[in-house]
């Protein structure tokens, strides 16, 4: 008999469970974009959604195509100055890394990479617990004083960070009109005029009495923003036992400690939150810092 020219297709591939898993990335990469971003963005959510179709579709290019599109999210990502969501691009850069590790590692890799990315997960989730914890407590009323705690300033403008404490802070003294308030933070690098005179300005434009709002306009880090404004409180004859700190949820946690290992009593609460993917890559930022406190101490 002579043999045929013809070839025969190839079977089409099974799905697996590693194909579902596949496709739950490229669904989370796209929720990613849809949810944790500015609206503007939402438009790149569709090409990730019509990557998944295709993936689902050729199953035997899912592998590429999950890869394309975790590296995708991280271009994306480091298109943003701030550090959050640059830190954020630390997920999708391991997801790459233990795909790689699992499609071409031998067995010996993949048990490494594993203890040690179940290692970082569980030393991750044992330092963000206080820090959650500290987020989402509410402040005491009628504090004697309020320490919003600096923040970058572009110009003569509150950065989005600063912004977000500031209302929070403004909030606060409107709803408790006997507290003062200490808004405390220097000038630096790129700063028209000090932080603390920025948020002087913001609460003032804001409705807030000009009498009730103290400067602490030399400090240059939280430590520093604690501890001259401690000053501050005692020069206007204040008492440090019943003050409250406004800052970012995620640095809420660290704060109090360390205004805890300067004698002061401060409870804490956070102003409004920014962008889901921008917080989550500072409080990535923030268990490194507490890490570090837990370390070497305040």
């Amino acid at each position: 008999m002579e043999p045929t020219n013809r070839t025969e297709k190839p079977a089409k591939q099974r799905f697996t469970v590693l194909h579902a898993l596949g496709l739950l990335l490229i669904l989370c990469a796209a929720a990613v974009i849809w949810f944790g971003v500015h609206p503007r963005y939402r438009i790149l959510a569709a090409p990730i959604l019509a990557l998944g179709v295709l993936a689902a579709w050729k199953r035997n290019w899912m592998f590429w195509i999950v890869l394309i599109v975790q590296a995708g999210v991280v271009a994306f990502l480091w298109t943003f100055p701030q550090a959050g969501y640059r830190i954020a691009s630390i997920v999708p850069l391991a997801l790459i890394a233990m795909l790689l590790v699992f499609r071409f590692g031998n067995k010996p890799l993949k048990i490494i990479a594993s203890i040690l990315m179940g290692t970082a997960l569980l030393g991750l989730l044992i330092v963000e617990i206080p820090i959650l914890k500290a987020a989402s407590e509410q402040p005491e009323p009628d504090a004697d004083y309020i320490v919003v705690l600096g923040a970058a300033v572009y110009g003569e403008t509150p950065s989005i960070t600063l912004e977000h404490r500031l209302e929070g802070a403004a909030r606060y003294l409107t709803a408790n009109p006997r507290t003062k308030a200490v808004v405390s933070g220097g000038q630096g690098a790129g700063e028209d005029i000090s932080e603390a005179e920025c948020m002087r300005r913001y609460l003032i434009a804001h409705g807030i009495a000009e009498e009730r709002i103290l400067l602490e306009d030399m400090s240059t880090s939280t430590r520093e923003n604690l501890a001259f404004s401690k000053a501050v409180i005692k020069t206007d004859g204040g008492k440090t036992d019943r003050i409250v700190l406004v800052s970012s949820a995620y640095h809420l946690y660290r704060a109090r400690r360390m205004a805890e290992a300067m004698g002061m009593h401060a409870g804490g609460f956070a102003g409004s939150d920014g962008y889901p993917i921008y917080m989550f890559g500072m409080y990535l930022r923030e268990a490194v810092a507490v890490v570090k406190l837990w370390i070497f101490g305040a």
